[in-house]
């Protein structure tokens, strides 16, 4: 196990002892699923998935590899989409849910003229705003930190949508292990 697979097991662990919020029966799958808490909601955890195939496929479509800390996470965990400080991650499950746009697999595609400028111009997404704004959230890969690390930025979306532009609106974290780092304390 490397440095890094230990700080994204602290990181699982981390969110998995918060009280996360409850999901709906159709953005939580089965395979997450915890406890029902009430009618159609779900209490859910982030979990360990030994048949992570379709990552190396989105990496194949993107034709940008992921940094190699969320590499890390994506390749080991399956988990719905979920917040955390200015990030709605979007979730990674072997299930296709109801809430496309919320899946990793389908969520970067989802929006094609904000896939293609993202792409093109060299950014990777994986969430969006955690203020319910469409901005996407990704990796900066034309922007190589050290040993396969992006910062992570927020881009305007209206931006991409009207002048096919990319205005970064915030500078999150320099890396996603100093991201982990900031909001787990680590």
């Amino acid at each position: 196990m490397t440095e890094v697979d230990k700080i994204i097991d602290k990181f699982v662990y981390f969110i998995n002892s918060t009280e996360v919020e409850p999901g709906l029966e159709n953005e939580i799958p089965p395979s997450l699923r915890t406890e029902n808490v009430q009618g159609d909601w779900f209490k859910w955890k982030i979990k360990p998935y030994k048949r992570i195939d379709w990552i190396k496929g989105i990496e194949g479509k993107t034709k940008i590899p992921f940094p190699n800390s969320y590499t890390s996470f994506v390749n080991r965990y399956i988990f719905p989409s979920f917040d955390i400080g200015p990030i709605s991650f979007l979730g990674n499950t072997p299930e296709i849910i109801d809430f496309t746009l919320h899946e990793l697999r389908t969520g970067i595609f989802e929006d094609k003229i904000l896939s293609d400028v993202l792409l093109n111009n060299g950014y990777l997404q994986f969430g969006r705003s955690s203020t319910g704004i469409y901005d996407p959230i990704c990796f900066q890969a034309s922007r190589v930190i050290n040993k396969g690390e992006f910062p992570i930025v927020q881009i305007d979306h209206e931006e991409i949508l009207i002048h096919s532009k990319i205005k970064i609106v915030e500078n999150i974290a320099p890396t996603f292990i100093q991201f982990i780092e900031k909001y787990t304390g680590n």
